[in-house]
């Protein structure tokens, strides 16, 4: 089989090291109920499978080496291990003493995550920042 498809493979996944783009279709997962017991009738008889794409696959575990150098050790969510809930605790534990006048300048600052980089203006936050 790799003798039919081993070039074509190959030049997908180097494309898309060389480009950074993925076809939205390499990208498609498809969910499947598989039975665990010979007549199922409850949700708890099937097990959830995700089949994946070969490709998308093949490009995952490529990077997944890479990931601890490139994501932020602050970052929770979606990385293996880490619980969104840890930041959650974080941010609760600096803000209960955050109205204490210590000498210190503060600022709080809370960022929508929906389009976050799209929608924030760079130039004001960093002179914000600069400005402390």
């Amino acid at each position: 089989m790799w003798h039919i498809v081993g070039d074509d493979v190959i030049n997908a996944v180097q494309e898309f090291f060389r480009t950074g783009l993925l076809l939205k279709e390499l990208n498609a997962t498809i969910l499947t109920l598989v039975p665990k017991v010979p007549n199922p009738s409850k949700m708890m008889d099937f097990r959830l499978i995700s089949c994946c794409n070969t490709l998308y696959k093949i490009i995952a575990n490529r990077i997944k080496p890479c990931l601890p150098g490139i994501i932020s050790p602050s970052q929770s969510a979606f990385v293996a291990g880490r619980r969104i809930g840890d930041n959650i605790l974080l941010v609760q534990e600096l803000m209960r003493n955050y109205h204490k006048d210590d000498g210190m300048p503060k600022l709080a600052l809370k960022v929508d995550l929906m389009k976050a980089f799209d929608m924030v203006d760079w130039g004001f936050l960093l002179d914000t920042l600069a400005a402390f």
